[in-house]
């Protein structure tokens, strides 16, 4: 074998040093070293046709500019950048490539003291109303309901713009608490692990059609005995789903409506992605689920668990922050959705997985950044690619049991592919037992009219939100609190406490207080920036950075080439010639041209 070409043993950093770009950046550092060179002795040629004296001006020999009161001008290079970019290409022997791309930049600029901050935090912790958080002498109380309502509103009080920090996020771990129904047979409200869910109470029908693809014929859907529409093709699989959609909730009878619309801006059909058969929304930079689509949810984990389906949950965020923290934002949306979906009854086992993608999908998306729509997770039914259509009565007509399409037992194309019945189930619980003690709180009907909440007598909503009402006006007791969400009531103990952790980019001086059930279980953390100089002056700085990439490939031939560019830009200014310069030239001139004689007085 061949011995092998030296250059085949070096390193990187070996080839980098060999290629001198320490010498790329010292040549053009000593052109500009040349040119002020230059420049200087431009200035000093003058001197002589300044010092002429020329006939004409002033004494009959002739005055000089400079006893004119004109100095050759001087010219300094005050600021330079220097940048440099060399490719470096190798093919060695063997089939081995060496690709290093290197940039280099110099620079002296002048600065100032101080330097750029770092993110700090801070962190408060609730545990009872009332409570409040001063700001800067600005006082901010936590209202609400109840305590994560609460902090929920104060975080918003906090976040930018209204307040000083950039990002204010709510959390809480909340210990399992004990709870029964009175009487334990109730069928309405569910009770799951640190919930209590009421359901419609009305009879009602549900059902899932599928659609595959946009037909060669028209399509007949039957949903009741007297009840059926007749949908057309159209252009697209979306389109189609669309009408579909719009005609069976044009029937007074039902109503329907796409379970996700994939572009809901235009006509565009994409078969390669998962559809959601639930998706919940969120506000900017929260993972709190908010009333409707918890709404949305608990209906959803009927048909989940009464058909046996199995999904996946995504979580999913816009591009306003940074990558990691939409990553992490888009994992904690989802893992509340499925938290819910399991305190609405959903077996563990029914969830097949919890994932999430952050902004990835939308990053190159028009208007990415504040977008509601991407600010969201989807409940998937397991590899289901097909759009999905809801379809609910409403009033006395119910579901056939077999409404056509029919796809229920499986098979190909358009269809209804889940169909379900509820019957009525009236709030039968009179009592929520809770804690050691099994102290009763009353579960009630009552119509509720406040300023945020305005609910009919015997709703879903109404029931919970009476019940989280109570539960909280009487937690001393039971060492309960609760907090609603639709018509689902979430408990917690008293002793798990609400954080709100607070992030700030400013370097600004920022004074926090905590006061009633509000206390500062972090302090804001330093400034941290850069020293200034000694002296408290600003002084220049040199800057050298350097940036490489390497791609390393194999062929069987040696080669390598070299080429890069360079660039100088630079900022000239004129200064006064010195002053001990302009004082010998005059010293110089002075036996020559002698001052006049002052005129005699009249």
């Amino acid at each position: 074998m061949a011995d092998k070409n030296p250059i085949e043993t070096m390193t990187p950093g070996q080839v980098l040093t060999d290629a001198s770009v320490s010498e790329f950046i010292k040549a053009m550092g000593l052109s500009i070293a040349e040119a002020q060179k230059a420049l200087d002795l431009n200035s000093i040629a003058q001197m002589e046709e300044y010092a002429k004296p020329r006939p004409g001006l002033g004494n009959p020999g002739g005055k000089s500019l400079m006893q004119l009161g004109l100095s050759p001008p001087f010219y300094h290079y005050q600021h330079a950048d220097l940048t440099v970019s060399l490719q470096l290409t190798m093919k060695i022997g063997d089939s081995e490539a060496l690709g290093v791309n290197v940039t280099g930049e110099i620079g002296n600029k002048g600065s100032g003291a101080g330097g750029a901050a770092s993110a700090r935090t801070a962190q408060i912790t609730m545990k009872s109303l009332p409570a409040s958080v001063t700001v800067d002498g600005t006082k901010l109380d936590a209202a609400g309901p109840d305590i994560d309502t609460a902090a929920q509103a104060l975080a918003d009080k906090l976040r930018a713009p209204a307040g000083k920090f950039e990002q204010a996020f709510v959390s809480s771990k909340d210990s399992k608490v004990k709870a029964e129904l009175d009487p334990a047979s109730a069928k309405n409200p569910l009770l799951a692990e640190n919930a209590v869910v009421f359901l419609p109470t009305a009879a009602s029908s549900t059902g899932i059609i599928r659609i595959t693809n946009t037909p060669a014929a028209k399509e007949t859907f039957q949903l009741a005995p007297s009840v059926s529409t007749e949908v057309t093709p159209e252009s697209s699989r979306l389109l189609y789903a669309r009408k579909v959609a719009k005609q069976i909730d044009d029937l007074a009878d039902f109503k329907a409506r796409l379970a996700f619309d994939p572009n809901p801006n235009g006509t565009i059909d994409s078969q390669s992605d998962f559809q959601p058969f639930i998706f919940a929304l969120f506000d900017t930079d929260k993972d709190v689920i908010k009333n409707d689509a918890a709404i949305a949810l608990r209906d959803g984990a009927r048909i989940i668990k009464e058909s046996g389906q199995s999904v996946d949950v995504v979580g999913y965020a816009d591009t306003q922050g940074k990558n990691d923290h939409n990553l992490d934002l888009a994992k904690r949306r989802a893992t509340n959705v499925a938290e819910f979906l399991k305190k609405n009854g959903v077996g563990a086992d029914k969830i097949k997985s919890v994932k999430h993608f952050g902004e990835e999908p939308w990053s190159k998306t028009p208007n990415p950044d504040n977008n509601q729509h991407f600010r969201r997770a989807e409940v998937h039914f397991d590899g289901n690619k097909d759009l999905l259509i809801i379809v609910e009565n409403q009033g006395s007509v119910q579901l056939q049991a077999t409404p056509t399409p029919d796809k229920t037992g499986g098979g190909d194309g358009n269809g209804f592919i889940i169909v379900k019945k509820f019957d009525a189930a009236p709030v039968d619980g009179k009592k929520v037992l809770l804690g050691d003690a099994k102290t009763p709180v009353d579960i009630k009907g009552d119509a509720v009219n406040t300023a945020d909440d305005k609910f009919a007598a015997d709703t879903p909503e109404a029931s919970a939100f009476n019940l989280a009402k109570s539960i909280n006006d009487s937690s001393a007791t039971h060492g309960t609190r609760a907090t609603r969400k639709g018509s689902v009531v979430l408990l917690a103990s008293v002793n798990d406490a609400v954080t709100i952790d607070l992030v700030t980019l400013s370097t600004d001086s920022i004074k926090l207080a905590a006061d009633g059930g509000a206390t500062i279980s972090k302090p804001l953390s330093d400034i941290a920036t850069g020293k200034p100089a000694a002296d408290g002056s600003g002084s220049g700085k040199i800057t050298f950075a350097v940036g490489a990439t390497v791609d390393y490939r194999t062929s069987r031939q040696f080669e390598q080439s070299a080429n890069g560019n360079s660039s100088i830009s630079a900022r000239l200014v004129a200064i006064p010639a010195p002053v001990e310069f302009l004082q010998e030239i005059k010293k110089f001139l002075a036996p020559e041209t002698p001052a006049p004689a002052p005129a005699p007085a009249p």
